[in-house]
């Protein structure tokens, strides 16, 4: 039996949900008897276009993102990581925001890109600090803090900037996606994604 080369909504809709739950031995299921693993970069969620990259790194389900990586085709993997919802925010967003720090050390090593701006204007370095999430942000300054460092002086002229220092201006735009608690308006910027990461959907197979 050939394994299918593109999926309909309702079965993204499938794989998303595994990816939001963590269901990793569905998702092998999946990908190895009745989905080819090249349809991976096309599941998006019809309405907030999250992937299936999204939902595991945003619940903190490392070893299903570390699955989801390894299907995909090398050449390919920085950008498929990098890919922006509808509110702009990648996969690294959510995990930075949400403090999966395994996730955001696997989306790194991936290629994810941590200086990517979502629609306000907030890249992981702020999701992490904003949420007061400081092994993350100690992860990112370790490893990006030169790439920081650059990009502070390209705008500042010469002027050395220390990355400890940089302060990053208030307001996020996505709640925890377990915990739900209540934030103040300014802070919920994108009802889209609340509701989509809250809403339960059925378990749909392929």
């Amino acid at each position: 039996m050939s394994k299918l080369t593109s999926l309909t909504q309702e079965e993204m809709d499938n794989v998303i949900y595994d990816a939001r739950f963590g269901d990793l031995d569905s998702l092998k299921a999946i990908f190895t008897d009745e989905v080819e693993p090249s349809v991976l970069p096309k599941i998006k969620d019809g309405m907030t276009k999250a992937t299936p990259f999204h939902m595991a790194a945003a619940n903190g389900h490392a070893d299903v993102l570390k699955y989801l990586i390894k299907l995909l085709d090398p050449k390919e993997t920085k950008s498929i990581l990098n890919q922006q919802n509808d509110s702009g925010n990648t996969a690294l967003h959510w995990a930075a925001y949400n403090g999966h720090l395994e996730c955001v050390k696997l989306l790194s090593d991936a290629g994810s890109d941590p200086f990517i701006q979502n629609n306000f204007k907030h890249d992981t370095f702020f999701e992490a600090q904003n949420s007061k999430h400081d092994d993350i942000v100690k992860f990112l300054l370790e490893t990006f803090g030169e790439e920081l460092e650059a990009q502070s002086e390209g705008e500042k002229g010469d002027k050395k900037v220390d990355p400890e220092k940089v302060q990053y201006s208030a307001g996020t735009e996505i709640q925890k996606v377990e915990e739900g608690g209540e934030h103040e308006e300014e802070e919920v910027q994108d009802e889209q994604d609340i509701e989509f990461l809250n809403t339960k959907t059925e378990n749909l197979r392929v």
